[in-house]
């Protein structure tokens, strides 16, 4: 282990990477219903195919493509005064991305391990978004429920819900982690990821006011850890 040099001078390398991470959509959408919900921590991963270029030792580029699983889960307690009781109401969002992040590299470091900070953009192609949204552990739902910016009545709690979100959302992307020589044609590489989305995921129909009649857009925003494994090809020194 530990053998051979890093980095040549030039060097193309593919992999696979895995990252687990924890997502939130900022400013809910709940559809100008009278209460907004508490945030959950959410959990979500990703898995990717990489292609990198190393223009020299220090510079290079990468492209992955890949799967994201991100969304984000809420729970709120609501008491009758009336009645004295409370009522538990959760809704989880799974929005399930096809991911194509175009990362600019600068490393520096040793034979053996380099430090590296990636950034660029990262484009966001929705494939489904489901919800399970429940009111003391059933399906919540309102007759007729229908927003002041809506044609028709909504089905609140519906499952498939991937009409109101918009297909493309383009997130900044930066990590921070180290690559491992252990051979030398491989390299594994572990580190930090963070990306903020700078579109609003509400599709036009759906950008609905909240219940004190203002509209705040919503981004995906995520954290987590990457894990990589890399294959070198040299092409030149």
């Amino acid at each position: 282990l530990f053998t051979g040099s890093l980095v040549a001078q030039k060097q193309f390398y593919f992999g696979l990477a895995g990252t687990g991470l924890s997502s939130v959509i900022t400013n809910q959408n709940n559809y100008g219903l009278w209460f907004e919900m508490d945030y959950k921590v959410t959990f979500g991963g990703a898995g990717n195919a990489i292609v990198g270029f190393d223009f020299n030792n220090h510079l290079g580029l990468k492209m992955e493509i890949g799967y994201a699983k991100l969304g984000q889960n809420y729970t709120d307690t609501h008491s009758d005064n009336d009645t004295h009781t409370d009522t538990v109401y959760s809704r989880n969002i799974k929005l399930n991305y096809l991911q194509v992040p175009l990362m600019f590299k600068y490393r520096t470091g040793g034979e053996v391990v380099k430090f590296f900070v990636m950034a660029g953009p990262q484009f966001n192609f929705l494939l489904s978004a489901s919800q399970k949204y429940l009111k003391q552990e059933e399906m919540f739902d309102i007759e007729d429920y229908k927003p002041e910016n809506m044609t028709k009545p909504i089905v609140i709690g519906e499952s498939t819900i991937t009409d109101r979100y918009n297909s493309l959302d383009v997130m900044g992307r930066l990590d921070l982690g180290v690559d491992i020589a252990v051979a030398k044609s491989l390299f594994l590489n572990v580190g930090l990821t963070m990306a903020y989305g700078f579109m609003d995921i509400n599709a036009t129909d759906w950008q609905i006011k909240d219940h004190t009649g203002n509209y705040n857009p919503s981004h995906n925003i995520y954290g987590g850890i990457n894990f990589g494994i890399n294959y070198v090809l040299p092409v030149g020194k």
